[in-house]
């Protein structure tokens, strides 16, 4: 009797310690993974918004438009443009310009939905809700942090982007909204394997807790924080891998080094696979781009870091010979593309964007990453342009 309490006294604590334990994995990892997926929907938007409010839109005729709306010459052609562009950037729910003055929004382009039909140019707006404490930044032309709302239009994500005239003012807003539908049942599957994961893995614990020694919990250990630094699907190195490496090159940059660039990879139209085929094509597809970057670019340095999007860093010597390597993993792209014999999900297509860090445009390592990610989006943009399977 005096041994079975004994082992219920060693396993009590164990039991109690592993389900807060589980308890607060679970927490955090909800809370990690809804925060990333935000992270690459806002940059995702954010990307779209900057690029047509640097070549699509006009910011000198915003109140030309207004008063002409589609009179206007240049109207339609603008219009079609971005019509063109919300199709190139599918997780884009709502695109619009609107010019916001103190009487609500003046509606520049409001793109029409499936659900919704857009106002027509020179509607005057109300202000929705969610933005109503942002009215005074946006009057004076600043940047926008995210918007999340909850409102007639669904459960949304919002952008904004200042968009300026010759003169440096700004003239209008460029707004592109996400939806959280998606991403709202996604993460509920994704914490529930998770879920899963833990309660089997607690349950093997408290199976064979009582016979461990603490060196075997100390080596588990060691293993786990291996992993963290691990992408499971393509067992590059994930996101935490990278940040943890610009911050070391931060540091590395203020002590004078300026040698290296970064190498923005997005994989291209992975929703579609997965929509189309399923999520288990989706991970062989990734794993496939994955393969194929490592086989050009190598491992060193190569890290997923969001959903379909992967980073190089590449310092030193490192950099030689870069752009032919860049052209070879376009032309393995284009073979993969034009080869029947392949499945769908085989014939990788992704869209590839370099930046090299200069002392005069960068402050950090993360204004290079930037624009390694905006020279990937122009590339993504063209490529979808010329996509004929759609």
């Amino acid at each position: 009797m005096r041994k079975h309490d004994s082992k219920w006294k060693t396993l009590i604590p164990l039991i109690v310690a592993m389900v807060v334990m589980t308890g607060v994995f679970i927490l955090i990892s909800y809370l990690s993974y809804r925060q990333n997926e935000i992270e690459d929907l806002e940059n995702y938007a954010r990307g779209l918004t900057k690029l047509i409010a640097g070549e699509i839109v006009d910011g000198d005729k915003i109140d030309a438009y207004i008063e002409q709306g589609r009179s206007h010459p240049d109207y339609a052609e603008t219009e079609q443009k971005l019509y063109k562009l919300r199709e190139a950037f599918p997780d884009v729910l709502y695109l619009y310009v609107y010019q916001v003055r103190e009487d609500g929004f003046h509606v520049v382009f409001d793109l029409d939905t499936p659900d919704f039909k857009g106002s027509e140019p020179g509607t005057l707006e109300e202000f929705f809700p969610a933005f109503v404490k942002y009215i005074p930044d946006m009057l004076a032309g600043k940047e926008l942090p995210i918007i999340e709302s909850r409102e007639r239009y669904g459960h949304l994500l919002s952008v904004c982007t200042p968009l300026f005239d010759s003169n440096g003012t700004c003239s209008a807003y460029i707004g592109a909204d996400c939806s959280m539908e998606g991403l709202r049942e996604y993460t509920r599957k994704v914490i529930g394997e998770v879920c899963c994961f833990a309660l089997v893995a607690m349950v093997i614990v408290l199976a064979v807790g009582i016979f461990v020694t603490d060196r075997s919990v100390i080596r588990k250990m060691d293993k786990l924080e291996d992993r963290a630094y691990v992408d499971t699907l393509t067992g590059l190195q994930n996101r935490t891998a990278f940040y943890e490496y610009i911050g070391a090159l931060n540091k590395k940059r203020e002590a004078g080094y300026e040698d290296f660039s970064i190498l923005m990879i997005d994989v291209n139209f992975l929703k579609r696979v997965n929509d189309t085929y399923g999520h288990e094509e989706g991970n062989i597809y990734l794993q496939g781009a994955a393969e194929l970057m490592a086989k050009v670019f190598g491992r060193d340095c190569l890290y997923r870091i969001g959903g379909d999007e992967f980073v190089q860093i590449l310092e030193g010597k490192a950099q030689d010979g870069v752009e032919d390597r860049i052209r070879t993993f376009n032309e393995e792209v284009k073979k993969l593309q034009a080869d029947d014999s392949l499945k769908p999900w085989e014939k990788v297509s992704a869209a590839v964007g370099i930046a090299k860090y200069d002392k005069g445009r960068d402050a950090t390592a993360e204004e290079t990453f930037r624009r390694a990610d905006e020279a990937m989006y122009r590339e993504k943009v063209a490529v979808k342009a010329i996509r004929t399977d759609t």
